[in-house]
């Protein structure tokens, strides 16, 4: 897994590559939780990642609840077909909102 950190316009953008299991979902689980730490928007884009383990969702969960408590908006965008049922068979696509594009989920940000 790899995670790259960028900014599109008032988000911090979160590129994953990869897959998101147990060997590198505490890293994960860090990185999130820095950049929630600092930012109020925050975008999480999919298009690259695999496969997530349910350690993997677990480091999604951890950043929902921390953005709920903070009152930050978090975006995820790209996901693949198989990423996706994945979310939505734990029941996480409701903890965020879901997004085509990065630009997408950027153009609907609050101002």
């Amino acid at each position: 897994m790899e995670v790259t950190e960028s900014r599109s316009g008032s988000a911090t953008t979160l590129k994953i590559v990869g897959r998101v299991d147990s060997s590198v979902a505490k890293a994960l689980e860090q990185k999130v939780l820095d950049v929630a730490s600092r930012d109020d928007h925050i975008v999480v884009d999919l298009r690259g990642m695999n496969y997530v383990s349910s350690a993997g969702l677990r480091s999604f969960i951890i950043l929902a609840k921390h953005a709920r408590t903070k009152n930050q908006m978090i975006a995820l965008s790209g996901m693949s077909e198989e990423v996706s049922e994945i979310f939505e068979i734990s029941g996480l696509l409701e903890l965020f909102k879901i997004y085509d594009s990065v630009e997408a989920a950027v153009a609907a940000l609050p101002r």
